[in-house]
């Protein structure tokens, strides 16, 4: 029988079951009741050189998680998050099997400290985990597109009450990534994405934002009109996924919302929800066929690209090869071509 979070037992954490109907204060104040150990130091820095943020949390080396076997050595029934170990839940869908929930993450890198006058930078901001199912082993790799789709419109749905909800004197920007495997930070083997509301700007933020103030356009526009035609995997109609010509890794990935001018998950339409979650669905399946081919763990991240200069796009970068010197300074070394790359994700899509 397959593991998973209950009904019966997600009835103990679960605080809401619709995140629309809570305002951002209300967020904030059930995640202080939720979250009230492990907090981060609230502070972050900035590399002079180039813009990275680091934000600081020396409570998270506590992760008991981080010190544990590796997943293939753990038994299934230790799972924490199938036996309801785990802070409130907020928003609950059905899904066709189970349910897909989001929660306050019980290690946050961003937390809503009250503003204080001090001399180092102050990290502020909320920080959540989507479950994609309550069955353990189910992620976007092996559900339906219909169930896929619904996990999107949850994640836009969280996003829209971050983006509108919060008061003028706390805005800030929502991070939205998946690591999925320990070898690029996926410390637990329940699949998630993570979505973070931070009054920090990711340096990522201000690179889409300078491209579109030298280009006049935004990043998807420009890769829509400029990535080579062989270089693209499948046409979804709203959206597309392409091996971008500037390919850091073998088989990273590009989906991108055709409209340039939606810059949010929760201004598309019902149909462009629906081929985003059919594209995000199909690069893991990708992942899932190919590296093993390769000799590689299925490891891989998402980063979703959102707000001003971005459009809206997502990046999938598997870790089929390790970083190393060369990569620090900027001068990535990659170990195949994108056509050959693009070639094989789109026969196997074909198939």
């Amino acid at each position: 029988m397959t593991q998973q979070l209950d009904r019966s037992t997600l009835a103990n954490i679960l605080r809401s079951d619709d995140v629309e109907t809570l305002s951002f204060p209300d967020l904030v104040k059930l995640f202080r009741e939720e979250v009230d150990d492990f907090l981060p130091d609230g502070v972050y820095q900035i590399d002079p050189r180039n813009g990275d943020r680091v934000v600081y949390h020396s409570r998270r080396s506590r992760r008991p998680h981080d010190n544990a076997p590796s997943p293939s050595e753990i038994p299934e029934r230790e799972c924490a998050i199938c036996r309801g170990n785990t802070t409130g839940v907020i928003d609950v869908a059905d899904l066709s099997e189970g349910f897909t929930f989001i929660n306050e993450n019980l290690f946050p890198v961003l937390y809503p400290f009250e503003f204080e006058e001090r001399e180092q930078e102050q990290a502020y901001g909320l920080h959540f985990l989507q479950w994609t199912s309550s069955q353990h082993g189910k992620d976007w790799h092996n559900l339906a597109v219909s169930d896929c789709v619904i996990v999107m419109e949850r994640l836009a749905a969280l996003e829209k009450v971050l983006l509108t909800e919060a008061p003028k004197d706390r805005e800030g920007f929502v991070v939205m990534i998946k690591n999925y495997g320990r070898l690029v930070g996926g410390s637990l083997s329940h699949a998630h994405q993570q979505i973070a509301f931070s009054n920090v700007m990711p340096r990522h933020f201000q690179d889409n934002q300078r491209f579109e103030e030298e280009h006049k356009e935004t990043f998807s526009a420009y890769l829509l009109r400029e990535n080579p035609s062989e270089l693209m995997i499948k046409d979804y109609g709203p959206a597309v996924l392409m091996v971008p010509y500037f390919m850091r890794r073998p088989y990273d990935m590009i989906l991108l919302i055709k409209d340039a001018d939606k810059q949010y998950l929760h201004q598309l339409n019902e149909k462009e929800i629906e081929v985003t979650a059919a594209g995000w669905r199909d690069a893991a399946r990708a992942f899932y066929e190919i590296m093993p081919r390769i000799g590689r763990e299925v490891a891989y991240n998402v980063i979703v690209s959102n707000g001003p200069g971005a459009g809206l796009y997502f990046e999938f970068l598997p870790h089929t090869q390790e970083i190393g010197g060369m990569e620090h300074l900027g001068l990535f070394v990659c170990q195949e071509l994108p056509e050959i790359a693009a070639d094989r994700l789109r026969k196997f899509l074909e198939r």
